[in-house]
């Protein structure tokens, strides 16, 4: 997959989306809303401006909730607070959510925001390095979750891991520098911060070699959905809504963080939405829907790449219910 920007091919399928949901917009009474917590698996920033704007717009309002958003990072545990009971609903990415199936944690995807993930390799533009079979010889920094991606992608192109080396201590700077010839990072930020420093960047996307991944999963536990199939329904019918608009209006999206994130840079946020969209609205399907193949795959990767070694039922990591009620399918 060469990720490019898709505004008019799926111009079509945005405006089916909106059409569909609009059709389900609730009409609900004056009774108290029924709170909902969501933790995020970031700080307040433009990935997740659907949900903002599913909240600022009213969406969640109409469906009769009122919706709270808990900031995540990089220490902050995104699966218990949802396994637990204090959210509701979570945001994570497929790995974590299959090696937590794995171990037995009830939790199940319901939608799918970022269906290609942002991950990817940088090198700097005039380096000669524009594919995986550049890497032989070199130094990569990766970070260790992204070890298999890594790994899953040089076997794709028969690279064994003696023929480089990994570096997992530098940060991304380190590519300027020269400290490194290989960086990973994400699509929807690392090229903003480079052009800022004065640099410009190849990206090598694993998508292109094979190895398909997704992000922004929305989970739920498995008790969760059995007992409040409606509120599901509800829930993300209004977030959809939500999205549908934040592809529409991705010049919005930047004042729309800020209302979150008062300290957030307006017109970066507002970049940073402009290269999701490709990520999120592929152009394949709906916005949100979970391919089972993907997911099949993603844990044919982790097999092979002996992240994952305990049994896992597929079918039971997501589940298409809702999707499908929503879109009529």
């Amino acid at each position: 997959m060469k990720i490019q920007a898709h505004n008019f091919t799926v111009l079509l399928l945005v405006l089916s989306v909106t059409i569909g949901l609009s059709t389900c917009v609730s009409t609900r009474s004056s009774s108290p809303s029924t709170p909902i917590t969501l933790q995020l698996s970031w700080t307040h920033s433009a990935q997740f401006a659907g949900f903002y704007a599913a909240d600022q717009n009213g969406d969640y309002a109409a469906e009769g909730l009122a919706v709270t958003f808990v900031e995540g990072g990089p220490d902050v545990d995104r699966q218990t607070p949802v396994l637990n009971g204090t959210a509701h609903f979570g945001l994570g990415g497929g790995v974590e959510l299959i090696t937590a199936r794995a171990d037995g944690k009830p939790v199940r995807v319901v939608a799918t925001i970022l269906r290609r993930d942002p991950f990817a390799f940088f090198t700097l533009a005039g380096s000669g390095i524009t594919r995986p079979e550049d890497f032989v010889g070199k130094t990569l920094l990766v970070r260790p979750r992204a070890l298999p991606i890594l790994g899953a992608m040089m076997a794709n192109v028969g690279i064994s891991p003696d023929q480089y080396t990994v570096n997992s201590r530098a940060d991304f700077t380190a590519l300027y520098s020269g400290e490194v010839d290989v960086a990973t990072g994400f699509v929807t930020t690392q090229v903003l911060e480079a052009k800022r420093a004065g640099y410009n960047l190849n990206i090598i996307y694993p998508d292109d070699y094979g190895v398909h991944m997704v992000s922004d999963n929305i989970f739920t536990t498995d008790d969760f959905i059995t007992t409040n199939p409606a509120l599901m329904t509800r829930f993300l019918r209004a977030t959809l809504k939500g999205w549908t608009y934040a592809i529409e209006n991705p010049d919005r999206i930047g004042a729309l963080v800020v209302k979150y994130n008062p300290k957030a840079d307006a017109a970066l946020e507002t970049d940073v939405m402009a290269l999701s969209l490709p990520l999120i609205n592929t152009g394949e399907d709906h916005l949100g829907w979970i391919k089972p193949e993907v997911w099949t795959g993603m844990e044919q990767t982790l097999r092979a790449q002996n992240v994952l070694t305990k049994p896992v039922q597929v079918t039971e990591i997501y589940t298409l219910q809702f999707l499908q009620e929503i879109y009529g399918q």
